[in-house]
């Protein structure tokens, strides 16, 4: 995992009129016009600001495939977006696009590992309980971390987070759909029966929009004129390590809590995150200069014997939520050509497939 992944340009026109025109390019608006296309659904452009997708969240993310997420209704898409992760057809990338290593999920107390327990029972998430002997043996820099246990689950691991947001755009075009880079949404306005979107390549018409903008959703809604684009967004930093003896096939650990961190191979070294949270405006962010320095402070706290890993590069991503934490997928309340697919939380990755069906699904009966 780079600091930014390498995803395919794509150099498709931009047409003068399109039923549907999908705003972002990431995990969110690639996975929907995928799904629209497999729904049948001609007419489908994707705009994407940048020159390539998946330059924001979608490209430097973790690429941990998490079934069991923090509320009920974020892990019913998660379980259903891994389980096609696990079983993509084998056209769909050309290569796998999930390892499935398995992943340690931990916690502070016996409370807290029940409760986790008891929400992967709930949505039939297979697990099993483990005890930090357990991932002591599996994990030797772990010995000492400071939890009361955790869970083993079996169906998680890591995301080819290319091969995916690049499956998702080749099945998108495959169906018809154009992706059109380099072309930011300015402005818009109404047109019977839709509206007309002003782009840096020239006047689009559309019968409906769907805002799946990432970090710059709230952006986009505003230039839509939408009363209620509200998001909030955290700027998280990630690391990797220099070379340092580690299982290559390990299952990723990830201590949750009031402070957490995680970690897992990559390369010769390792992918750690301290799992941070400052609140900023959307942004192509950077890392902060003291950002490692805070990364020593978790790793003192909870994993001490993790500290002798030197980090060899640090980067930083957003992550963007809606006001009460869910996903907001479905139509505006006052445009009825404007559907939001947006504040998926870090979560892009595992539950796209299931978000781009149940927003394809949303678009398709308005159709």
């Amino acid at each position: 995992m780079s600091a930014r992944a390498r995803y395919k340009p794509f150099v498709d026109d931009l047409p003068r009129a399109a039923k549907v025109v999908v705003v972002g390019g990431g995990f969110a608006g690639a996975a929907t016009a995928w799904a629209l296309a497999g729904a049948g659904v001609d007419g489908v452009v994707v705009l994407e600001r940048d020159r390539a997708c998946g330059q924001h969240a979608s490209g430097r993310n973790a690429g941990l495939c998490r079934q069991l997420a923090d509320d009920d209704e974020t892990t019913a898409f998660t379980v259903r977006g891994a389980a096609f992760l696990r079983e993509a057809p084998a056209d769909f990338a050309g290569r796998p696009v999930v390892d499935v290593t398995g992943s340690m999920l931990t916690a502070s107390t016996d409370a807290e590992v029940a409760a986790l327990a008891a929400r992967a029972a709930a949505h039939g998430i297979a697990h099993e309980p483990v005890a930090l002997a357990d991932i002591a043996a599996r994990w030797p820099l772990l010995a000492g971390l400071r939890a009361a246990g955790g869970l083993y689950f079996p169906g998680d691991g890591v995301i080819d987070v290319v091969a995916l947001l690049d499956g998702y755009l080749a099945g998108a075009r495959a169906g018809g759909a154009r992706v059109v880079t380099g072309c930011e949404l300015l402005a818009a306005g109404p047109r019977r029966g839709g509206v007309i979107l002003e782009t840096a390549r020239g006047p689009l018409e559309a019968d409906l929009v769907v805002d799946a903008a990432g970090a710059w959703a709230g952006v986009v809604g505003g230039r839509l004129d939408a009363a209620d684009h509200r998001f909030t967004h955290v700027k998280r930093h990630l690391f990797t390590s220099r070379p340092i003896a580690v299982t290559a096939n390990a299952p990723y650990v990830w201590h949750l809590g009031v402070e957490q961190i995680y970690v897992r191979p990559a390369g010769a070294g390792l992918l750690l995150s301290h799992c941070d949270g400052r609140g900023v405006e959307p942004a192509d962010v950077d890392a902060d200069p003291d950002a490692a320095d805070r990364l020593a402070d978790r790793i003192r706290a909870l994993a001490p014997s993790l500290e002798g890993v030197a980090v060899e590069r640090a980067w930083a991503c957003l992550r963007t939520f809606t006001p009460d934490h869910h996903f907001r997928i479905g139509w505006d309340r006052d445009l009825p050509w404007l559907f939001w697919v947006a504040g998926l939380g870090g979560h892009g990755a595992t539950a796209s497939a299931a978000v781009g069906i149940a927003a394809a699904a949303g678009v398709v009966e308005r159709l």
